[in-house]
């Protein structure tokens, strides 16, 4: 096992992961519980599924919320640019006005 990490066991829908990794076991449990959470809301809505097929549901949800939270994060920083770049027009008005 590489420098820095060690094995912290978590559980996701009812099966428990030993995890290799150098994060902490705290945020690797923190991760843990947000995927288990997804995949008890798909279980909740869906109970007849195979949990292979709440596994893949469960994941397209967690995919969409970060390829829409990537969107808005690209807007975001396209709204600040574009702010910044006003400023600067601005003061480059102002500075050849002078």
């Amino acid at each position: 096992m590489p420098a820095g990490e060690r094995v912290t066991e978590v559980e996701i829908f009812g099966e428990r992961y030993p995890l290799r990794a150098s994060d902490s076991p705290d945020y690797l449990h923190r991760v843990a519980e947000y995927v288990d959470g997804k995949f008890c809301e798909v279980a909740k809505e869906s109970p007849t599924l195979a949990p292979g097929r709440v596994a893949v549901l469960a994941s397209l949800n967690i995919a969409d919320e970060l390829f829409k939270r990537e969107e808005t994060k690209r807007q975001a920083e396209q709204t600040v640019l574009a702010r910044i770049d006003g400023i600067f027009e601005l003061l480059h008005r102002g500075g050849v006005a002078e």
